[in-house]
């Protein structure tokens, strides 16, 4: 039983740092398609930029409140931002 629980846990693991690079990524080219520097981005979303740099190099773990704050600043709803790093893990990036 612990062997299952932990592979579950390896595998959960796995998808969550997916998960992290795909909405790093979006946010990167979101924040580039807008025409904004990190300074500027992540002045709009109230943190640093050393947090906003490892937002967008999949290192970062922000909280929802701090991924509500980036969309807010990008002008969009945080579902369409998840959305959009979805159909990016679902075409193999």
């Amino acid at each position: 039983m612990f062997v299952k629980s932990l592979r579950k846990s390896k595998a959960f693991e796995r998808e969550f740092a997916r998960f992290q690079r795909n909405f790093g990524a979006v946010v990167r080219d979101l924040r580039i398609k807008a025409n904004l520097s990190r300074a500027e981005l992540a002045r709009r979303a109230k943190f640093s930029i050393g947090t906003l740099t490892k937002i967008e190099q999949g290192r970062g773990n922000p909280l929802l409140r701090k991924m509500e704050n980036l969309a807010t600043a990008l002008s969009l709803r945080l579902s369409r931002i998840f959305e959009m790093a979805q159909n990016r893990a679902d075409n193999g990036d």
